[in-house]
């Protein structure tokens, strides 16, 4: 079985219904974001079912396997670039793998903007709570989220 094909097939698959994936996880858990508005229980019932037929009419997986879809929620991941340039304006919490910022590595801040240049130097630029400014290249990102 071909991950990154599975992964391919499901965000066509969702995006056909007006859903796009936000983090596929391959522990079974598969979180899911319109593009525009809230995700609803009814949502996820939606794509669940639309994603079971069409994981068993196209793809070899073994006989037993739990797909669980659920909402990102309100501190939603930010993973694409695509998430870091919808949410500028937002307050976002990024952690890295490397010590940035004095002696931390997890800060909070507003997301200012986003540099999508090539691959490995796109960056968010992000105003921290005491003023500074700093600008962070997303392959130096271990993770980061919304903040409600």
């Amino acid at each position: 079985m071909d991950r990154k094909l599975v992964e391919l097939g499901i965000e066509e698959g969702l995006l056909e219904i007006g859903f796009e994936p936000v983090v596929i996880e391959w522990t079974g858990s598969m979180e899911i974001g319109p593009s525009d508005s809230s995700v609803t229980i009814d949502d996820c019932a939606r794509a669940s079912r639309y994603l079971e037929d069409w994981l068993e009419d196209k793809m070899m997986l073994p006989e037993t396997y739990v797909l669980e879809v659920s909402s990102p929620g309100v501190e939603r991941p930010l993973v694409r670039p695509k998430d870091w340039e919808r949410f500028v304006g937002e307050s976002v919490m990024v952690q890295t793998y490397t010590r940035n910022v004095g002696e931390r590595s997890r800060f909070e801040g507003q997301l200012l903007g986003f540099i999508n240049e090539l691959k490995d130097s796109q960056s968010a630029q992000i105003l921290l709570k005491d003023g500074t400014e700093l600008n962070v290249r997303l392959c130096d990102v271990k993770k980061a989220t919304l903040l409600y």
